[in-house]
């Protein structure tokens, strides 16, 4: 078959096309783009394709992912890096950086992938869901008021002490020592799931707080006094510089200080998961029982985790940690049991996974779309490895594919 013939699952199928779309060069470029001048009519399905495998690149991950796969794994396997197309010799390179994209044409076939551009699976009701969640802001004096992001107004307390401005979706608090005394006054703000929200600190720190996040921090931080904040959940910070009063983020398992920086800090108490990611200058990090003045450093680009008791240092792409502050989902060689979690802080649902198989299967995706809801990335997903979800109001039920 010659690619004039070509339907989407065939150019899916195909080497030197796989190639050309995830590591394009001066030759493929040339060769696809005649190919496409030659025969107009075939833009379109190669249009279709090429955003197939865009879409999601499905990662093999352990010996236990091929077991639960069985032949359909040995049959993608028989396909080599070396296989010869049609107009000439192609050949993949040996390292492209990338894991075998052979997988995804050999699911989409074995599972039938005639349904592509389908995006109607999955049977959803008309139940609602009783009252959205509300962001809550604990003031000192024990009072909460409610934030309602279309709402600008001032905060202040009971007895009439103004604390700072909201404007919509960035709560931002004076920057006076009028209130400041011997003793810290704290204030509690807690962002429920599928909501994102922005704190602008009295110090000027700016903190970007991610779905099911709760952070309690000073209304005034003390002079010559180290600026501590408390964190539950996930926030992105762009701290003031200040080198006599170091900021520190404390979490459960570990803390993070610095002097002036970016940084993504993640510990939800409830997953497990603490570490640091840093974007922009330097910070050190430490369990909160060790010694402060003698911290692990990281750099830009590196990750601290803590894992086991220890904390180790690991290169990582930035963006991936970062992309949550606008509004994006970015998966990169994820587990499906990790999707699933942000899955249901983003979209403020409960995922209940009956088809364990998924769990280890790593996939990589971006929804840069605010407006894409939890069932269309579950669709996207389901193309490539099957499988049936029913939704019952807020709780969504995924079972192996029948």
């Amino acid at each position: 078959m010659e690619y004039q013939h070509y339907n989407e699952e065939d150019f899916i199928r195909d080497d030197y096309f796989l190639q050309w779309v995830r590591e394009p060069d001066e030759d493929s470029n040339s060769f696809w783009k005649e190919f496409q001048e030659k025969y107009p009519e075939q833009r379109a399905v190669m249009d279709r394709a090429r955003e197939m495998v865009l879409l999601l690149t499905i990662r093999k991950n352990e010996p236990k992912v091929r077991m639960a796969k069985g032949r359909i794994w040995d049959t993608i396997q028989e396909q080599t890096v070396g296989t010869e197309v049609q107009h000439g010799v192609r050949r993949l390179k040996k390292d492209t950086g990338f894991l075998p994209l052979y997988m995804v044409s050999g699911l989409i076939v074995v599972m039938g992938l005639a349904i592509l551009g389908m995006y109607t699976f999955g049977v959803f009701t008309d139940h609602k869901v009783a009252g959205p969640p509300q962001i809550t802001l604990q003031l000192q004096d024990g009072s909460q008021q409610v934030i309602d992001e279309s709402d600008t107004r001032t905060i202040t307390t009971k007895e009439g002490q103004t604390l700072g401005n909201q404007d919509k979706h960035i709560l931002k608090y004076n920057n006076t020592q009028q209130d400041a005394t011997n003793e810290l006054a704290y204030n509690e703000l807690k962002v429920p799931y599928g909501k994102n929200f922005e704190l602008v600190l009295s110090d000027s720190s700016h903190i970007y707080l991610n779905a099911g996040s709760t952070l309690r921090f000073p209304v005034q931080f003390l002079a010559d006094q180290p600026r501590n904040v408390y964190l539950d959940g996930e926030a992105y910070f762009v701290v003031a510089s200040d080198k006599e009063r170091p900021f520190t983020v404390v979490t459960d398992k570990m803390n993070t200080r610095v002097y002036g920086t970016r940084f993504n800090v993640t510990s939800y108490r409830n997953e497990g998961n603490t570490y640091t990611v840093l974007e922009e200058g330097s910070v050190g990090v430490y369990p909160p029982e060790a010694d402060e003045s003698a911290p692990v450093k990281i750099v830009p680009g590196q990750r601290a985790v803590m894992e086991n008791g220890n904390i180790a240092v690991e290169e990582v792409r930035v963006e991936k940690y970062v992309a949550w502050t606008r509004g994006e989902l970015y998966f990169k060689n994820d587990p499906f049991q990790l999707i699933l979690k942000k899955l249901e802080r983003h979209f403020n649902v409960e995922i209940e996974n009956r088809y364990p198989e998924l769990d280890p299967l790593e996939f990589t995706a971006t929804f840069k779309d605010k407006t894409v809801n939890v069932g269309e990335v579950l669709d996207i997903y389901r193309k490539h490895t099957p499988f049936n979800y029913v939704r019952e109001g807020n709780t969504i039920t995924i079972t192996p594919p029948h």
